[in-house]
């Protein structure tokens, strides 16, 4: 079932990329001649899901630059405004200890 899924999803895509209009029909053709029978149920679901939308919009959308700053501005907006941390000191290091070495180094 998974096989058949995914070869009416990249069928669709096809079709969308070449301007063919998504039919089950057409779904179907193009799944037959990739070797994957589909149900006509299945190739008709998938059809009717994305009815009257733009396959190739879909697909963009939050894909690129332009969708990143308005995510952030939502998310900043939705957070009240937070007190400043206080800034922990390092801490001083520590001396470092001589280890014998057995005379390998002398």
């Amino acid at each position: 079932m998974a096989q058949q899924s995914q070869a009416v999803a990249y069928a669709a895509l096809l079709l969308a990329g070449s301007n063919t209009p998504l039919t089950a029909d057409n779904v179907e053709k193009l799944t037959k001649k990739a070797g994957v029978n589909v149900p006509k149920q299945l190739a008709a679901a998938f059809v009717k899901a994305f009815e009257g939308k733009d396959i190739l919009s879909l697909l963009s959308v939050g894909g690129g630059q332009g969708s990143a700053p308005a995510a952030q501005t939502t998310q900043a907006a939705a957070k009240p405004a937070e007190a400043p941390k206080a800034v922990e000191k390092p801490k001083d290091p520590e001396p470092e200890e001589d280890v014998d070495m057995g005379g390998l180094f002398d």
